[in-house]
């Protein structure tokens, strides 16, 4: 068993005071210093035009708070490394039920993330950015969202298709240029207020990375959107939908988005296929069913404890998208408490929670 930290942290002001604020803690953490900079003259100026023009454009404001950032902890823009991973991890499972397929009578969405602590700053934030909406999420390269619910009830989560695409060892050159999720997440939560809205803004917006997007709205819709090397294509359900849910793990399940799957690992077969059972199995979800799902060792459950091979769930979340609430747990929800979070200023604090270590069989990785 191991432990790691969370960091829980209020972000509130225009997007340069974010920036400040952001740098303070970095400047506070060193550990988090290391993992955030590239050395002076590193990235190429033109990519870095490049980058920064498309935010403007796609995601206003975010260049002026890494500016903010910059600027308090004594470097140049350029050397954030949010951009050098923006401009072009992981596995999660996701799932999305409509009101008639919950016992609440609300739309829910839940969401595993799996990867390795270390490789996160492992922070779970409220923003406020002046002309923003305000929304609760979790960060990542300090400036980039990987999940999150904002003010109107809007949720958002994603999940790798395929092998993780990214400017790291490992990962998948890019089939297209464009913006890594983190950008496509955060976009959304800042700037859309339904699903219909954050279906259009994807759908346009220069989109790098190999992505399933599971979406949810207070007015009970739902979405599966999944990006390939470019290509994109949704699916959307409502109240009149003959289908009540939606799931997705680490391939491609639309029609349009298959053709371009270059591989497929046995595990998000299973994954998926654990969710379609428990969710056709019963006429109606709780979020405790939901928990229990979550929290099952796999290949019962989605739960995996394979941190040190980058594949050890970090969070689990239910979004209730009605009340707009989220319940979660930090680490392994095996051994961690949920807690419940609304879209509100948090509780800043440092949390430690448990990691059990386990390692993986090597079917787990087969690919097919």
């Amino acid at each position: 068993m191991e432990k790691t930290k969370v960091y829980f942290k209020n972000f509130v002001g225009t997007s340069y005071e974010v920036g400040t604020q952001i740098g303070q803690w970095v400047l506070s953490t060193p550990s988090l210093l290391k993992q955030v900079l590239l050395p002076p003259n590193a990235y190429p100026h033109d990519k870095f035009t490049k980058i920064t023009d498309l935010l403007d454009r796609y995601c206003q404001g975010i260049n002026e708070e890494i500016k903010g950032f910059a600027d308090t902890i004594g470097v140049s823009s350029e050397q954030a490394l949010f951009y050098a991973m923006t401009y072009l991890e992981r596995g999660c499972s996701l799932m999305a039920v409509l009101p008639s397929k919950s016992k609440s009578g609300h739309t829910l969405m839940a969401r595993n993330y799996d990867f390795n602590n270390e490789m996160e700053e492992m922070c779970f934030a409220f923003t406020n950015i002046k002309g923003k909406y305000r929304y609760i999420g979790s960060t990542l390269n300090l400036f980039g969202r990987c999940d999150g619910m904002n003010e109107h009830g809007l949720a958002v989560c994603k999940a790798s298709n395929g092998v993780p695409v990214g400017n790291f060892e490992g990962g998948q050159k890019a089939g297209a240029t464009g913006f890594s999720f983190w950008v496509v997440v955060r976009s959304i939560l800042e700037n859309c207020k339904t699903v219909q809205e954050a279906i259009e803004w994807t759908m346009s917006a220069p989109i790098g990375y190999n992505m399933n997007l599971m979406l949810a709205d207070s007015s009970n819709k739902i979405a599966l959107l999944q990006c390939m090397d470019g290509h994109k294509s949704y699916k959307l359900l409502d109240e009149y939908s003959e289908e009540a849910f939606l799931s997705v793990t680490n391939h491609a399940l639309l029609e349009d988005i298959k053709p371009y799957q270059k591989m497929i690992i046995e595990n998000s077969v299973v994954r998926n296929n654990k969710i379609v059972e428990v969710f056709t199995g019963k006429k109606q979800l709780s979020k405790k069913d939901i928990k229990t799902l979550l929290s099952t060792s796999y290949p019962d459950g989605l739960c995996c404890h394979y941190y040190k091979e980058f594949f050890g769930t970090l969070r689990s979340m239910i979004f209730d998208v009605n009340d707009k609430t989220i319940e979660m747990t930090f680490g392994s929800p095996q051994v961690n408490e949920w807690q419940t979070f609304s879209v509100r200023a948090l509780e800043m604090q440092e949390v430690e929670v448990l990691l059990p270590q386990e390692k993986a069989r090597p079917e787990f990785y087969k690919i097919s």
